[in-house]
């Protein structure tokens, strides 16, 4: 039994993939705990023994989706990070990568944070620090800079139904957002 801070995690983990499943369907509003724990096959309890408020479950789910795009991009923290053009490289695969279901999922705990202002706290730390990792890099870090931010302009745009590119529309501008 694996244990994070003495829970076990396939608990914790059952109650999160339920939650990201409800997400994808559902305004994060309209999601109680009870629905939660009876998606996941737990009882309320199990879930409160997991995490205390609602609050904390999406915090949670938050934070895992947050550690989700670093393990696929490459964090750029500055102990250990990959170089610039592997990190542009993750993200560009990331964003034309991802699919319908987690930027349906982004969009609705987007609109939550209306609601639950703490959710854009992980999402802030992870720029906070890139940009900060970025500062050492001189001329490039305004290039990668501008990259990143560009992808997740292109990422907002989908999840929010604004524009949905075409496969033509994104294979070009994959293959010109950075010589590889």
């Amino acid at each position: 039994m694996e244990l994070n801070n003495g829970f076990r995690l396939s608990n914790r983990n059952t109650l999160l993939d339920a939650l990201e499943s409800l997400i994808a369907e559902n305004s994060v509003h309209d999601i109680t705990l009870e629905k939660v724990a009876v998606h996941a096959g737990i009882t309320r309890g199990g879930l409160i023994y997991h995490f205390k408020s609602k609050e904390a479950l999406l915090m949670a789910l938050v934070e895992r989706m947050r550690q989700r795009v670093d393990a696929h991009c490459g964090d750029l923290a500055p102990e250990g990070r990959p170089p610039l053009k592997t990190f542009l490289i993750g993200r560009i695969d990331y964003a034309f990568a991802m699919p319908p279901k987690e930027k349906k999922t982004m969009a609705n705990l987007l609109a939550a944070a209306a609601t639950y202002p703490c959710l854009l706290g992980p999402v802030k730390a992870m720029y906070d620090s890139g940009i900060e990792a970025l500062n050492g890099d001189g001329e490039a870090a305004g290039l990668v800079l501008s990259i990143w931010t560009a992808l997740d302009g292109f990422i907002l745009l989908e999840m929010l139904n604004i524009r949905h590119f075409s496969a033509l529309e994104r294979q070009q501008m994959k293959d010109c957002s950075f010589a590889r």
